[in-house]
């Protein structure tokens, strides 16, 4: 009985194991249809899971500050993002080029979160109205570039290789490990959670909330637009509707992974997952053979099952 308690604890404390079999259930089921269990085509969805997994760290820290809040931006901010990192490293170099289109972003999340904190409008609201903004400057820019990555950025990217893997795996690896830093070695991490959990409690504790909120929003932008700069570089150019494929992926993967859709609770690890899971369960439906049309009803069908079945029974209300 005790052996029992103790493995209920150790579950409820390590969240994250259910995304990690979930993973696990996924490359078997891939490898009994395709009648081969392959290292190769593991981490070629560990590649493909590196980018979800950047978009879904800054998901993630949104939805952790609580009050309901979504990143509705990510997937305009995402084209934005490759569009501008193309033409500004060809004309500045990689590096400049990258921190300029940062900036961009960073411009854009605290834009987010003023509105979200100031405005009172909800973040769901105002991250898709600000995406539509930041789309529309998609539409004017794309007329103007072809959204050719430099060839530095296309050979990091698509031809790389470190020990046989592609170095996007461990730039995934790293921004997740600093991400747990943040969020559980550092006061910014204890105090996000705290406002996550109850804004009201954290302000009469003396937590600073509109920088706790906008620091969120901003982490997210930041993210998007790394995550875009690379996938230009991975797709071989910028289009206008690249980040549309990640966003509900983006939501379910932290979800997925024990992240608290009312707030103040999160797991990278889990994150990490249920990214790898989500790519996973693509890969398996294309190898089952089923129609395109058949394959977006399952993906839609479980990702709209699991985000309904996270949200709890009674939000905490937060002010």
């Amino acid at each position: 009985m005790s052996t029992i308690l103790n493995a209920k604890r150790w579950i409820s404390k390590h969240i994250w194991i259910w995304s990690a079999l979930g993973a696990v259930l996924m490359w078997i089921l891939i490898s009994i249809v395709s009648h081969s269990f392959s290292l190769n085509m593991l981490l070629t969805n560990a590649t493909l899971a590196s980018f979800l997994v950047l978009l879904s760290m800054g998901q993630m820290t949104v939805i952790t500050s609580g009050d309901g809040a979504i990143d509705l931006s990510i997937q305009y901010t995402v084209a934005l993002a490759a569009y501008t990192a193309s033409m500004f490293m060809a004309s500045m170099g990689v590096i400049p080029g990258l921190v300029l289109t940062l900036v961009i972003c960073t411009v854009i999340g605290l834009l987010n979160g003023l509105i979200n904190l100031y405005l009172r409008v909800p973040a769901m609201i105002t991250t898709l109205a600000m995406g539509y903004i930041v789309y529309s400057a998609v539409l004017m820019i794309s007329t103007t570039t072809t959204g050719m990555p430099v060839e530095a950025m296309s050979f990091f990217v698509q031809k790389l290789r470190i020990i046989g893997i592609s170095p996007m795996v461990f730039v995934a690896v790293i921004v997740s490990a600093l991400m747990g830093i943040l969020l559980y070695k550092t006061k910014f991490g204890l105090r996000l959670h705290a406002v996550g959990q109850n804004r009201l409690a954290a302000k009469l504790a003396g937590i600073n909330i509109v920088r706790t909120v906008l620091t969120a929003f901003i982490i997210s932008s930041l993210l998007a637009g790394f995550a875009g700069t690379l996938l230009g570089g991975y797709f071989g150019g910028a289009f206008q509707d690249m980040g549309i494929s990640y966003l509900l992926t983006s939501i379910a993967a932290p979800v997925i992974g024990g992240t608290s859709v009312a707030g103040g609770k999160s797991s990278v690890a889990g994150t990490i997952g249920g990214a790898l899971m989500l790519t996973l369960l693509v890969t398996f439906l294309n190898v089952t053979r089923l129609p395109a049309s058949a394959q977006n009803l399952i993906q839609g069908g479980l990702l709209i099952i699991i985000l309904v079945a996270s949200v709890p029974k009674k939000q905490t209300q937060n002010v």
